[in-house]
């Protein structure tokens, strides 16, 4: 398959290549995580894919990947603020918007 597809090949190449200068020089541990990359990039495709019917026929639909995650060492902290703006205070300042594939 590779020998048939040089342009497949070569990104693989430079795929082997990252993992080998980020320390991932064992052939399983980088298979593993070639195929994690595949399987996130397949979930944000079906991601975009039901964006796009929700808006073709004008239904409601949120993004499993939008909104603000919280590490969950700060979670404690927004559970125990009592007021609702300071709740969205804390949360902008200890959230990390999420980042999508695109």
């Amino acid at each position: 398959m590779l020998q048939n597809n040089p342009e497949l090949r070569s990104k693989i190449e430079q795929l082997w290549n990252k993992f080998w200068s980020g320390g991932i020089s064992n052939p399983l541990t980088a298979i593993e995580q070639i195929t994690y990359l595949l399987f996130m990039k397949r979930l944000d495709e079906l991601d975009q894919k039901k964006q796009a019917d929700a808006e073709w026929t004008s239904e409601p639909y949120t993004s499993k990947f939008t909104g603000v995650w919280i590490p969950p060492e700060h979670r404690a902290k927004i559970e125990e603020t009592k007021s609702p703006k300071e709740r969205e205070k804390l949360k902008k300042q200890l959230g990390e918007e999420k980042r999508t594939l695109r």
